[in-house]
């Protein structure tokens, strides 16, 4: 199990690093925030999306369903699905910025104009 764990989290260290990256080079191409991340995926934007384990763990069924639809909709869009553990360092600091973020495939500088 051990071994497991490791195993995910070294791949989530990639991918948040992608997205700092991305937040700091170009930030038109990396988003945060439920709405900012459903729009770039209604946009056919989305690269990597990365969320935390607690967005499939809310009591409230429809935001569940809601979540899964997301990541199955980035997947059949040819994107990357990462589920950080929100036990993890990786999936703390993913947390900070609201447990929802996405690296995008081309800019969208107008989603910094709409209120979250």
């Amino acid at each position: 199990m051990a071994q497991i764990r490791n195993t995910k989290a070294a791949q989530e260290v990639p991918a948040m690093q992608e997205f700092y990256d991305m937040i700091t080079k170009d930030s038109d191409r990396a988003c945060y925030g439920p709405k900012h991340v459903e729009l770039a995926n209604e946009r056919l934007a989305i690269k990597t999306l990365l969320l935390t384990d607690t967005w499939f763990r809310s009591p409230d069924v429809a935001a569940r369903r809601k979540y899964v639809d997301l990541a199955e909709s980035v997947k059949n869009l040819g994107g990357a699905v990462r589920v950080f553990s929100s036990m993890n360092v990786s999936g703390h600091q993913l947390e900070q910025v609201t447990g929802i973020a996405a690296v995008l495939r081309f800019p969208l500088p107008d989603l910094d104009h709409i209120e979250m």
